[in-house]
């Protein structure tokens, strides 16, 4: 199997899920971390410093390669900077999924003539030393594996939780920023900032078609706040009555989420909602309809009407409804 593989990520905790992800595999000897950095920040746009990155890896991670990538993260550039760092040689490549992940990861594999996987739930290695890959299909409702016969390949994983123990900072390499080989134009420039962390909160509560019109949504609000936990919703509040921006739209073309606490109100649980909180710990719905497919799936159920539901359960934790 992989004896050098190269991770990286767009934020702390998605370098942390990849590098454990490739520290677990049979056979790896070295996992080398990229993170490209700006202007004093590393990871764009998460914002974080390159010792926390080295501190987040740690233990997961031999090294962290730190490369300079200027201010917003393009994929083009992350690209050429993996593509350096793989120079040498390397065996895999792990990316967690975000948008410009998806372009580095296309960029990279074409120019390493590397086989690639997109939204990995798993990687394992067969008798052969070829990586297994489990990965989501049909949108979620079945689970397939793919067999990447050919070195190197290129991983980009889903959305997932990292429980790897805390260790000694990573020691931190610096690195010449990449030549970019694409000819890139860039038409325009329009920074947005992002409001919303569902994929790293770590309690989401979540509003569906329960709530009878857009004003009903602020009786959630007492909650979240209770629960100190990220609104979520289902995708008719985001794109059918735009009650939400889509950044909080929860399933398959939204954000998936990994909390600790996932609570679903009013939401039916129909598939494409479902695909993106399988990666939730606990799963807990308020819904009145006892056939919904969230009632199937949860793991706590209250079967009553939300509207008097909701400040009950605000009541029994102390807020104030």
């Amino acid at each position: 199997m992989a004896a050098r593989v190269i991770v990286s990520a767009a934020d702390v905790a998605g370098l942390r899920r990849v590098a454990e992800a490739a520290r677990t595999l049979d056979g790896v000897e070295r996992v080398e971390a990229l993170a490209l950095t700006g202007d004093d920040v590393v990871l764009a746009p998460a914002a974080a410093a390159v010792d926390e990155v080295a501190t987040a890896v740690g233990g997961l991670a031999d090294v962290v390669l730190a490369c300079p990538g200027g201010g917003a993260l393009r994929g083009d550039v992350w690209a050429a900077a993996l593509q350096e760092a793989a120079a040498g040689g390397v065996d895999a490549v792990f990316l967690a999924d975000a948008p410009a992940a998806r372009e580095a990861a296309g960029r990279l594999s074409i120019a390493l003539g590397a086989a690639c996987a997109s939204m990995c739930d798993e990687v394992t290695v067969d008798g052969d030393g070829a990586l297994l890959v489990r990965r989501s299909v049909y949108g979620g409702v079945a689970a397939g594996t793919l067999r990447l016969g050919r070195s190197p390949a290129v991983c980009l994983f889903a959305a997932g939780v990292c429980e790897a123990a805390e260790a000694a900072p990573a020691p931190i390499e610096q690195r010449a920023a990449p030549a970019v080989p694409w000819d890139v134009v860039i038409v325009a420039e329009d920074t947005v900032e992002k409001t919303v962390d569902l994929p790293g909160a770590r309690r989401v509560v979540s509003v569906g078609r329960g709530f009878q019109k857009a004003d009903d949504l602020a009786l959630a609000q007492p909650l979240v706040a209770a629960l100190d936990a990220e609104l979520g919703c289902s995708r008719p509040i985001a794109e059918d009555f735009k009650w939400l921006p889509k950044e909080r739209l929860v399933g398959l073309t939204g954000s998936s989420v990994t909390a600790d606490l996932y609570l679903a109100l009013g939401i039916s649980g129909q598939v494409q909602h479902l695909t993106g909180i399988k990666g939730a710990r606990v799963v807990a719905a308020v819904n009145n309809d006892p056939k919904a497919p969230i009632v199937r799936n949860a793991d706590y159920i209250i079967q009553a009407d939300l509207y008097k539901v909701i400040p009950a359960l605000v009541a029994a934790l102390g807020g104030a409804s």
